[in-house]
């Protein structure tokens, strides 16, 4: 992906053209979204204690977060973590892992943590993602942190064209979100993905107190008649359709989220 799309992708090809960005100061943060592949086999706690002890405070201290951190409930591999770092600026994303590398107490405890053998997971992937302009930063849901924890949604719809694309994310900014807060779906974050596979396509995150207040949520919004005119809307149609959810999953909280 060149620069000029880095830059301008996303929300600048819907309802906020890039004058308009520009005119009140782009402030939308930068996701990553990671995904590590756990071996139940070989001590499946110790990834999770190394996430809790020290990747999540020397994230903190590199200037990144919050930081959510999730097993599935369901959608996704049964022993799978889940990672959702907060970055402010696309700088960050690039600044954070520097930071890391020199943060001599992070350091020592990953060189602890990769010579015993062997490792805990697999692998991981990681996806990143822009903000949405309506969306700009991850939102916390605020309240003890010894509450239980939500449970959270995650969706990603996947476009044709980058023009589809941005309407959606027109519909998103302009009218679906404040949708979404109305009937008690609580936004967690909305990004374009920037890299990662089968571009162009969005990922989004709401969450719920239950399941129950999911299923009602959603067939309160599926009837709701402010969703049934926006999704008539010329604004934000195309020929051929916008979007297709492509996947959906359901996640909770670890203890030591900062999201939960």
């Amino acid at each position: 992906m060149d620069r000029r799309r880095f830059i301008t992708t996303g929300v600048a090809a819907g309802a906020l053209g890039p004058s308009a960005l520009a005119a009140q100061g782009d402030e939308r943060h930068y996701y990553e979204l990671r995904v590590y592949e756990v071996r139940s086999d070989i001590g499946p706690n110790r990834l999770r204690n190394f996430l809790r002890d020290h990747t999540l405070p020397a994230l903190q201290r590199a200037g990144a977060g919050p930081v959510g951190a999730f097993t599935p409930e369901a959608g996704f591999l049964g022993q799978s973590i889940h990672l959702l770092i907060d970055y402010r600026s696309a700088a960050d994303v690039f600044a954070v892992p520097q930071r890391l590398s020199v943060d001599p107490g992070y350091a020592t405890a990953l060189r602890a943590f990769e010579a015993e053998s062997p490792m805990p997971y697999v692998r991981y992937e990681s996806r990143l993602l822009r903000a949405f302009a309506g969306h700009p930063r991850v939102e916390v849901t605020p309240g003890d942190a010894s509450r239980p924890g939500r449970l959270f949604e995650i969706r990603t719809y996947e476009s044709r064209s980058a023009e589809a694309l941005g309407k959606k994310v027109g519909m998103f900014d302009v009218e679906e979100i404040a949708l979404f807060r109305s009937i008690g779906m609580t936004p967690v974050f909305f990004g374009e993905d920037l890299y990662g596979p089968r571009l162009p396509s969005l990922t989004y995150m709401i969450s719920f107190p239950d399941m129950a207040a999911r299923t009602q949520a959603w067939n309160t919004f599926r009837t709701h008649p402010d969703w049934q005119r926006m999704s008539r809307d010329a604004r934000w149609q195309i020929e051929g359709g916008n979007t297709s959810v492509t996947s959906a999953a359901f996640l909770n909280p670890l203890p030591f989220s900062q999201i939960r």
